[in-house]
């Protein structure tokens, strides 16, 4: 039996709920999918981005002293279910970007339904953060990579007999324009939002929700094999090793934007449809995305398209010295995802969104390109919630 698996076993719930919490998404900027929580009694409203990379749950404080103007914030004098906890609380994210302040305890809510008891962090010091959408982070990872070493929302959430099995999903639409950005439903799946198999493959290592890959492929060749990879609705690229990164980009034809910090595929005078699919070989099953999938695109044919890899390098390893990719949300547009703290394991098919393409002008794919040459844009690298820190 594992950690998470024994956590949940030593609370015996009374009884179960039969049916699921769904919680609606809003894709915002195409970086951020935000649903809407709510804390104390009476209810104080938060905008929060659902993370399954980190496990911590936090928001502004009331007392906040640094970067907090334009955010909602926790007052813990006017809920009559607040509980003084007092230990310092402090997390750092990929992006440089950190929050810090104290532990409360207090009742947190989402779609009607109250976790009671709920350790959470108001914080008083934000760094990185001016200009996000989303108020606060409430983390969907193992309990191993909370900071405060409190039991993270969901495992109450179960424990409290709220949800009828320990699994979480999460549909995220590409589709910017759309009513709905997405779902994330706590209790089970949603089959309307794939169609086929879900394929499971067990988690290698609890901590981040990390588990192996048989290979990454671009074209025909195998730039990697025998890797790991972790699921991260936090991130919004698709990040990997350098090396096979490298490998990829060379595949691509990418240049380096120094202005945006991006790596450029040339959409100007080489047509898409000569870009090789990249694919992931998870269990038996191969995961594939075409270019439209895998790159940004920016601009219009009066201004010139420019079309941006959505693969960047970093070398984050795992406390076994592991290097592994991190599988963003460009990666979970096109595959469902569900995640099974019961069984200990990650599932995906393929969603409903997998064959949104986003809105281009036909002369992208023909073989002489008649656009105007590629504007100067910028784009958000990543909302990276993985953790600076190994698991």
């Amino acid at each position: 039996m594992t950690n998470s698996q024994k956590s949940l076993s030593t609370h015996a719930k009374i009884s179960l709920a039969t049916s699921s919490v769904n919680e609606n998404l809003t894709n915002e900027l195409d970086a951020y999918f935000i649903g809407t929580i709510s804390i104390g009694t009476p209810p104080q409203n938060f905008r929060i981005d659902f993370d399954t990379g980190s496990s911590d749950l936090w928001v502004p404080s009331s007392q906040c002293r640094s970067s907090c103007n334009g955010f909602n914030k926790y007052n813990s004098a006017e809920s009559t279910t607040y509980v003084a906890n007092g230990k310092k609380f402090s997390i750092s994210y990929g992006d440089g970007s950190s929050a810090s302040g104290i532990l409360s305890v207090d009742v947190v809510t989402i779609n009607g339904v109250a976790v009671k008891n709920q350790t959470f962090a108001e914080c008083t010091y934000l760094v990185g953060m001016t200009g996000d959408i989303n108020d606060g982070i409430l983390g969907l990872a193992f309990p191993s990579l909370t900071s405060d070493g409190e039991k993270p929302f969901f495992y109450n959430m179960w424990s409290q007999g709220l949800i009828p099995e320990a699994t979480f999903s999460f549909y995220l639409n590409p589709d910017t324009s759309a009513t709905s950005g997405g779902e994330l439903i706590f209790g089970g799946a949603d089959p309307s939002k794939y169609t086929g198999s879900i394929t499971y493959i067990s988690v290698s290592l609890e901590g981040y929700w990390e588990f192996p890959i048989a290979s990454v492929s671009v074209g025909s060749t195998i730039v990697s094999s025998s890797t790991y990879a972790i699921a991260d609705t936090g991130t919004t690229l698709i990040i990997g090793p350098t090396a096979q990164i490298n490998s990829i980009n060379i595949a691509l034809g990418v240049t380096y934007d120094s202005q945006s910090q991006m790596y450029t595929v040339d959409c100007y005078t080489r047509s898409l449809s000569s870009l090789p699919n990249v694919t992931f070989t998870i269990g038996d099953r191969a995961f594939i995305l075409t270019p439209l999938q895998y790159l940004s695109i920016s601009g219009d044919q009066s201004t010139g398209y420019i079309c941006y890899s959505v693969f960047p390098p970093s070398d984050s390893t795992d406390s076994n010295g592991n290097l592994f990719w991190i599988l963003g949300d460009y990666f979970l547009y096109r595959y469902y995802s569900i995640f099974d703290i019961q069984n200990n394991r990650v599932g995906f098919a393929t969603s409903m969104s997998y064959d949104w393409i986003p809105t281009v002008d036909s002369s992208l794919f023909s073989t002489s390109s008649t656009t105007t040459n590629p504007r100067t844009s910028t784009m958000k690298t990543t909302t990276s919630t993985a953790r600076t820190t190994t698991v």
